[in-house]
């Protein structure tokens, strides 16, 4: 009984290991989205929102993700083997706050596809997370239809 309980909570508590031999790499790395100076703390909420959101669509969606707190393009290759990464930013002009989130290539850090929301209001822009997701999980789907 014991070893059962032991291996069901092993297995609900299991994550990708980025450091993990065992693990399969995930299709996508992603990392919290930049903001800029917002002392209100909205755009990190827009922000936060947005990830969260573009996690659970592809997961969702049968992608699965790591995710790297504080990958950058500059750190790119740490994501690696995980193929693909998603990196956004979100910050404020023209009275909107803007996001973006772009899907990167980790081996040559190409830009594949990038998706850009404005929208006054933040939970609106947190919605680009959701549309993203489906994007995204299309590209992931169809690299892995042409893998040899």
């Amino acid at each position: 009984m014991l070893l059962v309980s032991v291996c069901t909570l092993a297995l609900l508590g299991s994550r990708y290991d980025p450091g993990s031999a065992m693990s399969a790499p995930a299709d996508v790395a992603v990392a919290p989205l930049t903001v800029e100076s917002d002392s209100a703390g909205v755009l990190r909420a827009a922000a936060d929102t947005c990830l969260e959101r573009l996690v659970r669509g592809l997961t969702g969606l049968g992608v699965s993700v790591a995710r790297y707190p504080e990958l950058s393009e500059k750190t790119l290759a740490r994501a690696r083997p995980v193929p693909l990464a998603v990196l956004g930013h979100v910050h404020r002009a023209e009275g909107l706050i803007q996001a973006e989130l772009r899907l990167l290539e980790v081996e040559s850090g190409d830009e594949l596809r990038s998706y850009f929301n404005a929208d006054k209001a933040p939970d609106a822009v947190g919605d680009l997370g959701s549309g993203a997701a489906k994007r995204i999980a299309q590209v992931i789907l169809e690299r892995r239809t042409q893998r040899p």
